[in-house]
Order: C-alpha cells, then structure tokens, then sequence
C-alpha cells in the first residue's frame, strides 16, 4: 500500500535528471544505432569506463585507471560479484549493524555467514571488530561498509578509523568492500577520504558505486573498483554479462563534455534544500526526547526513540495520516528491540517533507504523552514549532 507522504523509500529524485541534455543524447544514440547490440567486453564499454575513471580521480583525489573498473546493472550487482568472489560457504562476513537492509541479504546469497558489528556516530565499532576476528581466527573473510553518509544511519567513517580498519584488514588478511554510492552526496564540508586511498595499492579495498543516485535512477549503471590481479575473477563471477550498450554509451555522451561535475553540484544542491527542510522541520517539532542528527549528505535521518516507545505504533498511527516511514529494525542483522526509524529526504519535494516530517513529530508526540506522561507535554508546550506552509 502506497502513502501520500513517503519518508519511507529510499530512491533518489527524479528531479536530479537533467532531461534537456539525456533527452538529446539518448535520441542521438538511438538513430545512430551505436547502442542496439549487447555490450559483448564483460568490463563494460571503455568510454564509459573512461569516463568514470577520470570522474573519480577528480573526486576521490585518487588516480584511477580505465583498466581497473568493471562496470555493473548497479551497485548491489556489483556487491553480489565481489562477495561470490572473495568468500567461501561458512565465512564471516562483517556488515555495520545497522546497514542497508538490500545488501545483507545479497550476502547471505553467498552462503556466507553475515555478522553485524554495532556502528557508531564515527563508524563501525573497531574493538568489537577486534574482539569478532579474535574469536574467529581466519573466519572473516570480508568487511561490507558504507564509510560516508551510511544508510540507514547517516552517520560518516572518522579519517581516523578509515586508516585503522585498512590497517586491521592488513594484518587479519581480510577485504573490506566499499561501498562508496553516497561519498560526493555532501552539502558541507566533504567526507573524509575513502577507505581506498589508505590501502597503498596492497589491494585490500574494493570499492562499489553507481550513477543512478548522480544522475538518473533508471540508468542501473554500477562499478567495481578494483586491482588489475582481481579484475579476471570479479570476470568470471559477473552473472549479469555485459552491462547495457544503450545506458553506457548515453552515460559517455553526457560525460565527455566536460560539464559532469556543473551535474554533481547541482544535485548536491537540490538534495541539500531537501535535507535542510527536513531537518529545519525536526529542529522545531520534534520532541527533545527524541534522538536524531543533521547527517549533512546522503538520504537519510536516523531517529531513535525512548524504550518505552515501539517504532511499529508511530509507523501504523503514521500512516492513518498518509505518512510512510522506514523501521529501523529491518536493517539490523539480528533485529533488536523496535525503536528506530529511517526517514529518507531524497525523494519528497521541500514542502512535502516539511508536512511529512511535522506530521510524523505530531504523531510521536502524541504516542509519547501516553508512555512518557507530564515529560513529553512539558516538551511539546515548549518546543511547538511553527505549521507547515502550501
């Protein structure tokens, strides 16, 4: 069932997609048939492949050759690939817990063995993650973490932990795979660098992505970054063949003009007016017992609310007002007790999240003054904020 106000859903906006130039492009590629045939090379089509390597370089700050991407039907393609390939049945695969809910079960695909390892406001939790590896020595095999602006969290790796957790993968001979598909989605200060720039070329990082979220959902145009000695097995485990002719060459036509990065600052514009509506929204109506953070970049705000109150009575009472939220519970490895909840600010426009978001802070509080009493009315007389306008 589908509601008015979706905080749920965590697709990008359509609104990113600049329609003018696709438009013009998709049309040139199509009457002049270079994107009818299948795309035949398993790395993907080279100029696209350029393209994306030089992106990179200019926003990773690292040098990356055409030759050490493998392009994929999306990024979650490209995560199933390298996990096929790196582990074997009855490995430990170790997910931040919470993560993003599509990717455990990918994994578990592999017949690994998915663990969740707590994450932080800075990143995974590097002592249980030392304590998980002493207590299975040479069982883990993979570290799956999105570093910036994670999902479901929001949260972001510190610099510091980045070097620690390539450091640990040095030593324990494990692999960590980057999922790096929020890292330009920054509307302040930048992220800290990714994990691949720590590694020192030993080949320890993987790093997986997509375009979808920069530039057009539908285009399902991921990658894999990777070392020339990994490349030939991520080859023989790519189950998709070769990724779209027409997507790619539509994606080298709008790249090659020099223009793609005017594409990056406008959407991190765009989603930035979105996150700042959001968050205005929640500074002035959300009860202050309830825990969130301004995540500053990606799509999404982790709330967390007092033990007393269940998130599956605010998503059932939400959506009696047309408002659909994420549970948090579901992105646990081990579900633990229900008590958060994802909202994504990618997808609604400005005035739809600030209905949205002072709709469901209505809702909360109104759950909360039967659990949590005199405490939460003192709250709501002193925090009201301002209604929502057209």
């Amino acid at each position: 069932m589908s509601y008015r106000l979706d905080l749920k859903t965590g697709y990008p906006s359509t609104a990113i997609a600049p329609l003018d130039r696709l438009s013009v492009i998709a049309a040139e590629v199509i009457v002049s048939g270079r994107g009818f045939q299948y795309g035949g090379d398993l790395r993907g089509h080279e100029g696209a492949r350029a393209q994306i390597a030089r992106y990179l370089t200019e926003v990773m700050s690292i040098p990356v050759e055409t030759s050490h991407l493998i392009l994929t039907t999306g990024a979650l393609t490209a995560i199933d690939i390298v996990c096929r390939t790196l582990t074997d049945p009855g490995d430990l695969v170790v997910v931040e817990d919470p993560t993003f809910f599509f990717a455990v079960d990918l994994l578990r695909m592999s017949r690994a063995q998915v663990v969740g390892v707590p994450m932080l406001v800075d990143g995974l939790d590097l002592d249980a993650l030392d304590r998980l590896i002493a207590a299975n020595p040479g069982r883990v095999k993979l570290v799956y973490t999105i570093p910036s602006f994670h999902n479901p969290t929001g949260y972001t790796m510190s610099d510091v932990k980045r070097a620690a957790l390539v450091k640990m993968a040095l030593e324990h001979n494990f692999y960590i795979l980057e999922d790096a598909t929020y890292e330009p989605l920054y509307f302040g200060a930048p992220p800290p660098p990714p994990l691949k720039t720590y590694d020192a070329g030993q080949g320890r990082v993987i790093v997986v992505a997509s375009m979808s979220k920069v530039l057009m959902p539908s285009l399902r145009l991921g990658w894999i970054w990777a070392n020339p000695a990994q490349m030939s097995a991520f080859l023989r485990n790519k189950s998709d063949a070769a990724s779209s002719r027409l997507t790619a060459e539509i994606l080298t036509d709008f790249m090659s003009d020099g223009h793609f990065m005017d594409q990056i600052t406008r959407v991190r514009e765009v989603y930035a007016r979105k996150h700042d509506a959001l968050v205005a929204t929640l500074r002035a109506n959300a009860p202050e017992w309830l825990s969130w953070h301004a995540p500053g970049g990606g799509f999404f705000i982790w709330a967390t609310l007092p033990e007393t109150i269940a998130a599956q009575a605010v998503i059932e009472r939400a959506h009696e007002r047309e408002v659909d939220v994420f549970s948090g519970r579901a992105s646990y490895v081990s579900p633990l007790d229900d008590r958060s909840l994802r909202l994504c600010f990618a997808l609604l426009d400005e005035a739809a999240l600030c209905e949205a978001g002072q709709t469901l802070c209505e809702v909360i509080t109104e759950i909360g003054s039967k659990s949590l009493g005199a405490r939460t009315d003192e709250t709501r007389q002193q925090r009201r904020g301002p209604r929502c306008e057209g």
